[in-house]
């Protein structure tokens, strides 16, 4: 059953292999649609629609002979149109039907093909690291199914280990494996306080199936059970990436930052409708746990709405700000090229040009980017921008530089390091 659980929540788009084209004539199309009826009528979670969407099938019926992938996006057009649901899909892929039955009776939750593109792309996961001011930060791209992904996703979490605060970045997440969210989610709670995540329902056999979700009491590595937590979001934020959010959100556990999301909530399932055509269905339903609601059709809302390009920086203020205002000095270092970026602060090229020149023991270099900073002619790091004025190098965060000016012009060039020593060159030419 727990496989099942995962099939049925995975909500990437069905995209199909390559297939020979195939032309369909007005019969052959109302063979299809018929066979389509018939697995909504097996599968949809709300019933009550279906009258409405196969009269909008039934017009997508041509009379002249129409190419099956053509026919198979008007499918979905229509699904789509007739009941404001975007988790629906058609695809006209034998190869995909073969193998989805072969994974069912294997019992297996996705296909071969399917964990192998999983696999390739590191299960969804871009990015874990750790950024300046102790945060840590993590974005993956969807949610693989956990049985595989899980030794990769525990690894992901380790970086939030001893962090100050952690930003989870879900802003091009597509969905997947809601357990898998279960996982990473457990990794915010201590193992000691049992935690509803979802409840949710789905048909089975003819039979509803009610169950929830919860923390599990036991996941690799350190939990990060005390330190704020962010959630970035934005548009293309859909299904288990908006239930993740939308969770913890409710339970007051995390803040949402950036756009709001699609707004497609229901579970769904991939079922063949024939030996030709696949069909991505949703199938359930899932509620939160504090007030039993749901975002179909709306989206999740952040609590503090900026543009999801800007929602990374944002985050870090937001978690800065507090620890530099209480008098933490890690975080007013950090926080100064966080503020200097939101403000869409920019040097001109007249400002990097009169920094370029020798200096005592060491020279800064104009080049097409920008400035690099040369020291014993051996030793070379390419200098940031962020301040008036101030400038990072880049690959270490230990020390910056600034320039000193008199009457506008650069004299010297100062060498500030974290710890608030300063040493100042004089320039020599």
């Amino acid at each position: 059953m727990f496989l099942r659980l995962l099939s049925v929540f995975l909500v990437a788009t069905i995209t199909p292999t390559i297939a020979a084209a195939q032309t369909l004539d007005r019969e052959a199309q109302r063979e299809v649609v018929t066979h389509l009826e018939t697995a909504l009528r097996e599968n949809y979670v709300f019933p009550d629609r279906i009258p409405t969407i196969t009269a909008e099938l039934d017009r997508r019926v041509q009379s002249e002979p129409i190419e099956s992938e053509e026919f198979a996006a008007s499918l979905a057009q229509g699904l789509v149109k007739a009941s404001d649901d975007l988790h629906f899909s058609v695809a006209f892929d034998p190869a995909e039907v073969v193998a989805d039955r072969q994974a069912k009776a294997d019992g297996e939750a996705t296909t071969q093909a399917q964990r192998d593109s999983e696999r390739a792309a590191n299960f969804g996961f871009r990015d874990a690291r750790r950024l300046d001011g102790g945060l840590a930060y993590i974005r993956f791209d969807f949610f693989a199914d956990p049985q595989y992904a899980q030794e990769t996703a525990a690894g992901a979490m380790r970086f939030a280990e001893g962090a100050k605060g952690l930003i989870i970045d879900l802003r091009y997440n597509n969905g997947g494996v809601l357990e898998l969210a279960q996982f990473l989610m457990s990794y915010l709670y201590p193992a000691s306080k049992e935690q509803k995540f979802f409840d949710y329902f789905y048909g089975e056999n003819g039979v509803r199936v009610e169950r929830s979700q919860w923390n599990l009491p036991a996941v690799p590595g350190q939990r990060s059970a005390d330190i704020p937590v962010v959630v970035l979001t934005g548009s293309t934020s859909f299904s288990a990436a908006e239930w993740m959010a939308f969770s913890l959100q409710k339970l007051g556990r995390a803040t949402v930052i950036g756009e709001q999301t699609s707004g497609g909530a229901h579970p769904v399932t991939r079922v063949p409708i024939d030996d030709r055509f696949m069909l991505q269905v949703p199938f359930g339903q899932i509620r939160d746990p504090i007030d039993g609601q749901d975002f179909e059709g709306v989206g999740v809302t952040p609590d503090l709405v900026v543009p999801a390009s800007d929602a990374l920086l944002a985050a870090q203020k937001f978690l800065l700000q507090p620890q530099a205002e209480a008098g933490d000095a890690d975080a007013r270092w950090a926080l100064i090229p966080v503020e200097f970026a939101l403000s869409g602060g920019t040097v001109s090229a007249t400002d990097l040009n009169d920094a370029a020149g020798a200096y005592e023991g060491r020279t800064l270099v104009r080049t097409p980017t920008g400035l690099v900073y040369r020291w014993r002619e051996r030793f070379v790091l390419a200098l940031d921008p962020i301040g008036k004025d101030l400038f990072a190098a880049q690959g270490t965060d230990d020390y910056r530089f600034r320039l000193v000016r008199e009457n506008g012009r650069v004299t010297g060039l100062e060498h500030v390091w974290k710890s608030g020593e300063t040493n100042t060159y004089r320039r020599l030419d």
